[in-house]
């Protein structure tokens, strides 16, 4: 489980706090939507979640995150990468290795796992994102759909408990989103927690996410089942966000059918 406990965080240099007096739980066999406006505090919670914050981005923190119980202040980021994957938004922009298999490699080697767990942990991330015949193949010889599994892959060879979306349908097709879907679903079936931070809520809403938390200038403005929150479509565009096409109809019927009652009352 991932724990936040009234966290607030302010970055080194900054006069306000990115997130603010955030309590948040997180458990396995769930997908979470991470939805709000730019600056509303989505990566930040991301960063916290594997340590990246506060190892790597300084600044003044307030709370807990516990990760299965480790405090992400005390705990290495060795430690937390193998609890939480963290896959960014720009896959293309991490790759250095000559092939597939190599980089797949890369994170595993440097947490010290010995060679049968590396080549174990190599060909089950790579078959579970539909890649073990490109194994060969250089990174960037990939389709966008292809470098977005590689950096899913991984993140999935450290054998994470949880993994962690930044972005993750920005560049891709119709057919690669789909396939995401399949992907993250499995992952779910299969045990994983899976966090996934967007602003494509039209595909969101395709995912099913078992939980939608909305996010506003740094604090939890509410969170529940997708249902209930993509039919608050106030307070969706209140927060400059754009409701599922869907959800927007039925509201914009329900108004309509609203004024007529009240004309022919």
């Amino acid at each position: 489980m991932i724990e936040f406990r009234n966290v607030s965080f302010r970055y080194e240099r900054s006069r306000g706090f990115a997130v603010k007096d955030i309590s948040l739980e997180f458990k396995v066999r769930r997908i979470y939507g991470v939805i709000g406006p730019n600056g509303s505090g989505k990566s930040t919670l991301l960063r916290m979640m594997n340590g990246l914050i506060p190892h790597f981005y300084r600044g003044e923190m307030v709370g807990r995150v516990l990760v299965d119980g480790m405090d992400t202040r005390e705990a290495s980021v060795a430690q937390l990468a193998r609890k939480v994957g963290l896959v960014f938004q720009n896959p293309e922009h991490m790759f250095f290795s000559e092939s597939v298999e190599e980089e797949v490699s890369f994170g595993p080697r440097s947490v010290g796992m010995d060679e049968s767990e590396i080549e174990d942990s190599i060909r089950w991330s790579l078959e579970e994102v539909g890649l073990w015949e490109l194994r060969g193949r250089s990174p960037w010889s990939l389709s966008g759909g292809e470098m977005k599994r590689l950096s899913i892959a991984c993140v999935l060879s450290m054998r994470p408990t949880f993994v962690a979306l930044d972005e993750p349908t920005v560049g891709q097709d119709a057919l690669s989103k789909d396939s995401l879907i399949n992907l993250l679903r499995n992952l779910r079936d299969e045990g994983k927690g899976i966090i996934v931070v967007t602003h494509d809520i039209e595909w969101l809403e395709e995912l099913d996410p078992d939980e939608v938390i909305v996010l506003s200038k740094g604090s939890v403005y509410e969170r529940g089942p997708p249902e209930d929150i993509f039919s608050d479509v106030r307070g969706l565009v209140m927060n400059q966000l754009m409701p599922p096409i869907s959800y927007l109809i039925e509201d914009l019927l329900r108004r309509c059918l609203s004024v007529r009652s009240a004309g022919n009352a």
